[in-house]
């Protein structure tokens, strides 16, 4: 016997998540505090008055009288219970289309594959049982649209790189262990730093907000690129005050100036440093990054590194590069599994892919975008949209 609500209290979706195996932050009840620009729902499946799967909706307008369902990395139910998920689907597509949603579209939190650079042998938590989970959403009516390499063509990056804290058997390591694996950049983590002068800051004070905003800044500007506004950041902080975190790395620069002066370092490299001092007195901050920890309290439980910034001046030092080994260690320290670095490009052949792979990254193909069409306007507006909203960019510029 089932019943369904679109308006879960929090206390039961919160609860819910904690014993879930395997949980991303899109899929928390307050991440539609976030995602201002989007309505939502919170939906839950009752079997026997027993909840067996949660989801938060996202909601669309594309048109007039014509809306999406956008459910990221979800649903949270167990995908090879079938009868459970035709339940969720059922009741999904009918509060679809009471919101004339055209399609439910979910980008489930499981892989096709999970595959080390190296060619190691692997985990595989997260493409365990890929195929009767495939198999159950298509008999279901669920149209998987397709592998993607493009790092955004999906709402998600369909191609991810993870860094493993875990053992081949899920144990997770300790943080001396997974540095072993860090072949080639191991030189730069610990007391190449700290003789350099460098430290690291993990803290959750909102206050300091703006100094990863002053990182993106010039991150902006050193690709070309577009990241969050400042208020986008103190609302995932408002959010998940328990999961997350600034990371900093800062330069105590005098001290770096006289290790150069102790180890003969040619004239360039001290002038650049008093140029620094000048301009940013005694210290500075060289990169910072926000990590999310899990809800989930069992089972696979993974970090997420998010939107990374860098300063322009003293490079050199590889600051971001132990920076990310700082956050995989507290990741250790709250008993993860993983660290998702991220998406990259499919093809694999990028700069920022080659530096992921270097904490002995998994590749991590998830499972992509699945659509429920729950209108006859599914197809036209699948083949005539994207057309359109290219368009409409062009006569925008």
């Amino acid at each position: 016997m089932y019943t369904f609500t679109s308006n879960l209290k929090k206390d039961e979706y919160d609860k819910f998540i904690s014993n879930y195996p395997m949980t991303s932050f899109m899929q928390d009840y307050n991440w539609s505090n976030v995602k201002k620009n989007w309505d939502s729902l919170k939906c839950g499946l009752y079997k026997n008055k027993k909840l067996v799967g949660v989801c938060l909706i996202l909601i669309k307008r594309i048109l007039k009288n014509i809306n999406l369902f956008y459910i990221p990395r979800g649903y949270l139910i167990d995908f090879k219970n079938y009868d459970d998920l035709e339940a969720m689907t059922k009741e999904i597509k009918l509060l679809a289309r009471k919101h004339k949603a055209y399609v439910v579209k979910i980008d489930p939190n499981f892989c096709i594959s999970d595959n080390s650079f190296r060619d190691e042998d692997v985990e595989h938590n997260y493409s365990q049982d890929y195929k009767i989970k495939n198999d159950n959403l298509i008999k279901l009516g669920y149209k998987n649209t397709g592998i993607h390499k493009d790092l955004h063509k999906n709402l998600q990056p369909q191609y991810n790189v993870f860094a493993p804290t875990c053992d081949i058997n899920s144990n997770i390591m300790t943080s001396e262990m997974v540095l072993k694996t860090y072949h080639r950049i191991k030189s730069y983590m610990g007391n190449y730093q700290e003789k350099r002068g460098v430290s690291f800051e993990i803290t959750n004070d909102i206050n300091k907000v703006d100094k990863l905003v002053e990182l993106l800044k010039q991150t902006e500007i050193k690709q070309n690129i577009s990241l969050r506004n400042k208020q986008y950041f103190i609302d995932i902080m408002n959010n998940f005050k328990d999961e997350a975190y600034l990371v900093f790395g800062n330069i105590d620069l005098n001290k770096y100036l006289d290790f150069l002066k102790n180890n003969n370092s040619d004239i360039d490299s001290i002038n650049e440093v008093n140029n620094l001092i000048k301009t940013f007195g005694d210290s500075m901050t060289l990169s910072g990054a926000l990590i999310l920890l899990p809800k989930n309290k069992v089972g696979i439980r993974t970090s997420e590194y998010l939107y990374a910034g860098n300063s322009l001046n003293l490079t050199k030092l590889h600051v971001s590069t132990a920076l990310v080994f700082e956050i995989i260690k507290f990741s250790i320290e709250n008993n993860c599994h993983y660290c998702n670095l991220g998406g990259v490009d499919g093809n694999l052949n990028d700069k920022l892919t080659k530096f992921k792979q270097n904490f002995n990254g998994r590749i991590m193909e998830f499972a992509g975008e699945y659509d429920l069409p729950t209108s006859k306007l599914y197809y036209p507006i699948k083949l005539f949209y994207p057309i359109l909203l290219k368009l409409y960019k062009i006569i925008r510029k």
